[in-house]
């Protein structure tokens, strides 16, 4: 991937702070590999050196994604699309999804609720804003399953 020479300072520094370098090792970091202790006289290839460098040390650059809006500010056909968010929210936080953003809720709510309006033909649903509420507890009482299955995995481990 191309970066430009602010892009790449700003992830270098982002993987001092993710690695827990301190400002001496960081230094001498830059200095072995480049030769220059300062990230802004480096070049872009010499900053794609020490980015490297940072990579191999195990850091990983992650992108930012849409995180659920609050829920004050979430506008909804039907306030049980309030509640499916809180118990999706809730199932990250525990580690039971991997991917808690709102782009993966919604793609979440499409796979169980479009197959069921594809059988009556009628209108796909894009997100959990326009769930209504029948629809909605179909959501929700899957959310609700899938976690109390896996609670029930944890402690069957323990």
């Amino acid at each position: 991937m191309r970066y430009t020479k602010p892009q790449l300072i700003k992830l270098i520094h982002i993987a001092k702070h993710k690695l827990g370098i301190d400002e001496d090792t960081y230094r001498m970091i830059l200095q072995n590999e480049t030769g220059k202790n300062s990230c802004k006289a480096m070049t872009i290839n010499e900053l794609m050196r020490v980015y490297d460098h940072f990579e191999k040390a195990g850091f990983k650059r992650t992108a930012k994604r849409q995180r659920s809006p609050a829920s004050q500010k979430a506008k909804v056909k039907h306030n049980i699309a309030l509640k499916i968010r809180a118990v999706w929210i809730e199932m990250h936080k525990q580690g039971v999804i991997r991917e808690g953003s709102e782009d993966a809720l919604n793609s979440f709510v499409r796979n169980v609720v479009n197959p069921i309006l594809q059988q009556q033909d009628k209108p796909l649903v894009l997100n959990v804003q326009s769930l209504d509420y029948k629809l909605g507890t179909i959501v929700l009482e899957r959310l609700k399953k899938w976690q109390q299955r896996t609670q029930k995995d944890k402690k069957e481990v323990k």
